[in-house]
Formats: structure tokens, C-alpha cells, sequence
């Protein structure tokens, strides 16, 4: 019988991919980690992870193992809200996820403002890009999502709830500074730094310049691609190039003078941040609590019917 506690860790060493860094994240010291991970291995007669030095990485039985580690922590869960709904109670976990922007810049308040009016809950926030956060809830792994772009997938519900304004950045100091608006064509053959293929933030960009007839991303000079808007917002300051961004990522860099923005003449840039998750899932009493807080945040938007983004 497999033990649901030596799972969670052999899914914490899975992520943080190290037991130093498995031992923070779930507050148990390292030999503690390193002794349920040696008697995981025991009772399945295999080695599940290769440590060579500070690097540890799966072992084929450790691959086979994780999807099946994955889908029994989660029925737990699962079951746990169950047993919760069945008593009408609105205690227990919250297991969220967020692209980037609201990942980073909305959910963590939005989530404060939630526990501060009374609710008893442990929220556990995952943050990716929208393709992931979207492959997450299609798959049980969260209850909730909160992506920049919606995505054709019959199986899930998306509905606007916050509204984001993206923007043209460049460092302070640049040609552009000054400029409130800038004409696309002036710029086509200008460096940029755009986000990666699954990001909802690359998906709007695109789709919105391709509608105001411009070239997607594909027929710019793209001088690098970026895994978050982080490491966009660093990019554009040491001067690789311009960016599309949302504004909310970058307003204290605005504020304190070492970015710029403008807007893009003829491009609609502003957009909707949707919440998403599965059409025939039962939300659990604490999800379906904050979906409401959500959705009273902004301003109770209706149900879009669902187009395929291109």
C-alpha cells in the first residue's frame, strides 16, 4: 500500500527538483525528506530519483510514478472537500492557479483581501503560463484558474472577470520616450522581446495586432523569447529591445522613470483576464466562495460564448 504522505514528498522533490529546496517548500527538514524518499524506493523496489551532487532528477520508475502520485494527492483532496460539502462547510484548501500577470500581480491580494474577511482556508497558488495553468484545471490538478486568454477547449468554462491593459515599453531615455502613441509601421523593424508560445499575454498580442493588420510576432525582428514577464521587464531595461506587456507589471517601473510606455495607433490593447474551469466539475464550497468574491471583484461580467484564438 502505497503511503500518501511519502507521495507528497516524492511530488515536492518532484517540483522543487532537490530535497534542499523540497524541504522549504514544505517545511520538513531535509533528512526527514530524504528518509520517506528512501523508504518510497524500498516498498516499490526501485530507485526513484538520481542525485548527482545539488542536481536530482527522475529516474524512469520515478517518471512512471508521478502521474499516478498526481491523481491519488488529488483525489484525496478531492475527497476531502467531498466530505466538507457534505457537512456544508467553507474550510478547507483552495487550490488556485494563475498565469502570469493575475499569478503575479492580482491573485496574491486578491487571495489576502479573501482570508481577511474571515475565511479559514489554506490557499495553494500555482503560477505558469496560460497554457499550463489551463492544463492544470482540465486535469483536476486546481479547482480554479485565472488566465490572460481563452482558449478553444470544450471541456472548461472561461469567464471574464478582471480587465488588463497592455502596452508598448521601452527604457527611459529611448527615441520613443515622450511619444503617448506610437504608429506600428514606424516600428516594425525594431528589436523585440516577446513572451513564449503558450502565454496568454503572446496569444492577445498577437491576435490584436493581427487585427488592426499588422504581422504577427513571426514576421518581427524578435531578438529573444521569455519565459515570464519578469524577465521581460528586464530585458527591455538592459535595452534588447521593446515589448508588449501589461501595464499592471510595470507601473512602479513607469512610476520611477526606468521604462516607458505607449500605446499602439489603431491596436486594442486592452483585454480581459478570464477565470476557467471544468464545465462538469462540482466546484467545492471554498472554490465556488471565492469564484463569487472573483466575480463581485470584477464587476460580475457575463459568460462569453467561447471563440477559438487563432
Amino acid at each position: 500500500m502505497l503511503d500518501l504522505n511519502q507521495l507528497r514528498i516524492f511530488m515536492a522533490v518532484w517540483q522543487q527538483k532537490g530535497f534542499s529546496k523540497a524541504s522549504k517548500a514544505i517545511h520538513l527538514t531535509q533528512p526527514t525528506i530524504s528518509g520517506h524518499i528512501k523508504s518510497l524506493e524500498e516498498a516499490l523496489g526501485t530507485k526513484l530519483f538520481d542525485r548527482l551532487g545539488k542536481e536530482v532528477t527522475p529516474t524512469k520508475a520515478g517518471e512512471i510514478l508521478y502521474p499516478y502520485a498526481r491523481k491519488m494527492l488529488y483525489m484525496a483532496l478531492e475527497a476531502e472537500e467531498a466530505i466538507k460539502a457534505f457537512l456544508g462547510g467553507t474550510k478547507g484548501h483552495l487550490r488556485i492557479g494563475g498565469s502570469n500577470i493575475p499569478g503575479q500581480y492580482l491573485l496574491p491580494s486578491l487571495i489576502g483581501r479573501f482570508k481577511g474577511s474571515g475565511k479559514g482556508i489554506d490557499v495553494i497558488l500555482s503560477i505558469s503560463d496560460t497554457a499550463g495553468i489551463v492544463d492544470m484545471v482540465a486535469s483536476g490538478e486546481i479547482e480554479l484558474g485565472m488566465v490572460g486568454a481563452a482558449i478553444d477547449r470544450p471541456n472548461l468554462v472561461f469567464e471574464p472577470c478582471l480587465d488588463d491593459q497592455m502596452v508598448l515599453i521601452f527604457p527611459k531615455g529611448h527615441r520613443l520616450d515622450g511619444l503617448r502613441e506610437v504608429d506600428f509601421k514606424d516600428i516594425l523593424s525594431w528589436s523585440f522581446v516577446v513572451r513564449e508560445h503558450g502565454s496568454g499575454s503572446r496569444l492577445f498580442a498577437e491576435k490584436a495586432l493581427m487585427a488592426a493588420g499588422w504581422p504577427g510576432f513571426g514576421k518581427l525582428n524578435v531578438t529573444a523569447e521569455m519565459g515570464s514577464t519578469e524577465a521581460i521587464r528586464q530585458a527591455v531595461k538592459a535595452g534588447l529591445g521593446l515589448a508588449i506587456i501589461s501595464k499592471r507589471a510595470v507601473e512602479d517601473d513607469i512610476k520611477n522613470g526606468s521604462l516607458a510606455a505607449a500605446a499602439i495607433k489603431g491596436v486594442e490593447l486592452k483585454r480581459n483576464f478570464y477565470l476557467v474551469w471544468r464545465r462538469n466539475k462540482t466546484l467545492s464550497p471554498v472554490a465556488l466562495d471565492f469564484k463569487k468574491f472573483l466575480q463581485k471583484a470584477g464587476k460580475d461580467k457575463p459568460v462569453i460564448k467561447m471563440k477559438k484564438i487563432s
